[in-house]
């Protein structure tokens, strides 16, 4: 079963909000969901590792309501995060991108 750790913490930080609490989502989640998604365990989430933990049915709505194909959504949502585009993510680049995202 994939799990789809970027919707885990927007839910968090959703159900946070609605309830009028100051949830915040911290560096140690990022760092976990980071960790769980980094398959090879090598510090970094590369393509491959990315479309592994992405869940279709969520990626086909953003992607329609974007305006895209899927293919360019995975693509564009991935160079989000990999802010100095050297095909990986770090932990840092997952924090920072929550960080200004949320």
């Amino acid at each position: 079963m994939k799990v789809n750790y970027k919707k885990i913490i927007l839910t968090t930080l959703l159900i946070g909000t609605i309830s009028g609490c100051s949830l915040l989502v911290s560096d140690s989640m990022i760092k976990s969901a980071h960790q769980n998604m980094d398959k090879n365990h090598d510090g970094y989430i590369d393509y491959n590792e990315y479309l592994s933990s992405s869940k279709d049915g969520d990626i086909t709505k953003e992607a329609k309501e974007k305006g895209m194909t899927i293919e360019e959504y995975q693509k564009w949502d991935y160079n989000r995060a990999d802010a100095n585009r050297d095909g990986k993510i770090t932990e840092q680049e997952l924090i920072d991108l929550f960080h200004k995202e949320f």
